[in-house]
């Protein structure tokens, strides 16, 4: 396309310049200018303009077909995009009209939900206490009954060695004693 118009930029330089030449020669000084010496130049020019017509419809209708469908293509991307945006802007609308009803929702739901969580922590820990109390007097128990057992072992080995003794320093309860063994043996 520069090429078509650089080479008609060419013979309409070309054409005006051998017009010129022509009209210089053939005319005198002495020569009125009228209107049937520019019949040439019109005719060349006529010339010329169709020429240009002829050669550059094509190309500049081509161009301006595709500038159609890019600017149609562009229009309907746009339209889209317009009708996206306004949906969206009715969805964040909607959302900003029902504002303070979810706000008063999510407090409600939080308020429920502290509640829930206040009774269910309550008796989790009303259920360790009680675990706890339990395990508590269970252990107490154990440890009552060892230190029973443990004192009433002491006490009987206090009352054995007390008897040991009692026995060992007393010769009449050593010859009973020994008797009475002797006698359940048999």
């Amino acid at each position: 396309m520069k090429n078509l118009a650089r080479y008609s930029f060419i013979f309409i330089a070309l054409t005006l310049a051998f017009t010129n030449v022509a009209l210089a020669a053939g005319k005198g000084a002495d020569h009125v200018p009228s209107i049937k010496d520019l019949m040439y130049p019109a005719i060349n020019f006529t010339v010329l303009v169709a020429f240009l017509i002829f050669k550059l419809k094509k190309p500049i209708k081509e161009a301006f077909d595709k500038k159609a469908v890019e600017v149609e293509s562009l229009m309907n991307s746009a339209a889209k995009k317009n009708k996206d945006a306004e949906d969206k802007l009715k969805t964040l609308k909607t959302k900003m009209d029902t504002l303070p009803t979810e706000v008063s929702k999510i407090q409600k739901d939080y308020e429920q939900d502290v509640t829930v969580f206040m009774q269910t922590q309550s008796h989790e820990t009303q259920t360790v206490i009680a675990r706890t109390k339990r395990d508590l007097e269970n252990k107490l128990e154990g440890e009552k009954n060892e230190l029973v057992l443990n004192l009433n072992e002491e006490l009987l080995s206090s009352v054995i060695a007390k008897a040991q003794q009692a026995i060992g320093s007393n010769n009449d309860y050593k010859s009973k004693a020994t008797q009475k063994i002797v006698s359940e043996l048999r």
